[in-house]
């Protein structure tokens, strides 16, 4: 039992541990806005500006307390910190067995940011990945240039790198080559360089980085969103492409992604065909429906699906996840999930898991 404990544990780390975890693509939906709305990255993700804090504390936590309704996270002029910290717990049963249980820090990472005029800095530390991004970004009035070290910006931005649109099982635990597309967390930055525009409701962007997924390789990536609303319909509808060349192998990946939102139900999905991601055509997707129940409650329904050969239905794996997302407090949030993995061809359910996590930022 021991043994299995230690594997299990082992197995879940390697699934779990993450770099940079991404943004919440859900909110900017029911805001009927993209990701800038909330943070400092036209991109989605890490530190929040104005907007996104006080996002945070007015409309997601259930409870305001007077002390933190003026935190803004200025420390001097022109220069603004914050973090993300996340704490996971995992366990298995199979049957009426359980099969272990494991407990670990997930994230830890911190952010700085300064502005002069049209040059706005923004410096992130992963602390434990030993591991950094910077970039140095010009904005204009309709775009930006920006430059540094960073990840490129593909899809979905979600904030469960485990969905098999992201990085899925970085362990194979259930014999695929591959088990979700390759966008896992253990990733290092790498220098980039990406041009970004803004008409109305519309972002689009292409870069270029080196280095990303296989050494001595060069990558291009663009993303296209749109958002637009009928009454209170909000709609997002978008696409990205990856390309990524080394002596050995052409990566090529294609995605489109959209969702609703309605007062307080939302749906999003996306899905992902890579070519040579194995040996000829992968896909993935990645299906969400969510429910504010209230105030700092949020109930979630989601279906995932990665087939590793389109050619073969023997591979494919499908997973299904219930959860709970409580927001007790502003910089406070809490996750509850209960998911259940099946093969095809009747391959029976691997178990079911039981994940929480608790995730602070500032």
């Amino acid at each position: 039992m021991t043994s299995q404990r230690f594997k299990y544990s082992y197995f879940l780390f390697s699934i779990i541990l993450t770099g940079t975890l991404w943004a919440v693509p859900r909110y900017a939906l029911e805001n009927g806005s993209s990701c800038i709305l909330c943070h400092i990255d036209p991109s989605g993700g890490g530190l929040r500006n104005d907007y996104g804090i006080a996002y945070g504390q007015d409309d997601l936590a259930a409870k305001l307390p007077k002390r933190l309704s003026s935190y803004t996270g200025i420390i001097i002029k022109h220069f603004q910190i914050g973090g993300d910290v996340r704490f996971q717990s995992v366990s298995k049963k199979k049957g009426e067995v359980p099969s272990g249980l494991a407990i670990f820090p997930m994230q830890a990472n911190f952010h700085i940011k300064t502005e002069v005029k049209k040059l706005t800095v923004l410096a992130e530390l992963a602390t434990l990945q030993s591991d950094y991004g910077v970039q140095f970004r010009l904005n204009g009035k309709i775009g930006y240039v920006k430059t540094g070290i960073g990840k490129p910006s593909f899809g979905l931005k979600l904030d469960d790198h485990t969905v098999f649109t992201r990085g899925g099982n970085i362990r194979l635990i259930h014999g695929n080559h591959r088990e979700g597309m390759p966008f896992v967390p253990a990733l290092k930055n790498a220098p980039f360089l990406e041009l970004g525009h803004y008409k109305g409701n519309t972002h689009y962007s292409f870069g270029m980085i080196k280095g990303y997924l296989y050494e001595k390789s060069e990558s291009s990536y663009g993303r296209l969103e749109h958002f637009f609303s009928n009454g209170s319909l909000n709609k997002m509808i978008g696409a990205s492409f990856f390309r990524e060349t080394t002596a050995a192998k052409d990566l090529q990946m294609v995605n489109l992604f959209g969702g609703l939102n309605r007062g307080n139900l939302s749906w999003m999905g996306e899905v992902t065909v890579a070519e040579n991601l194995v040996s000829d055509r992968s896909i993935a997707s990645y299906s969400e429906l969510t429910w504010n129940v209230k105030k700092g409650y949020t109930i979630l329904a989601r279906i995932d699906f990665f087939d590793e050969s389109m050619i073969y239905t023997e591979d494919a794996i499908r997973r299904t996840t219930f959860g709970l997302n409580y927001v007790p407090l502003p910089l406070v949030d809490i996750k509850f999930q209960i998911r259940s993995t099946q093969l095809s061809g009747g391959v029976p359910s691997k178990g079911i898991e039981f994940l929480s996590q608790l995730h602070l930022w500032f």
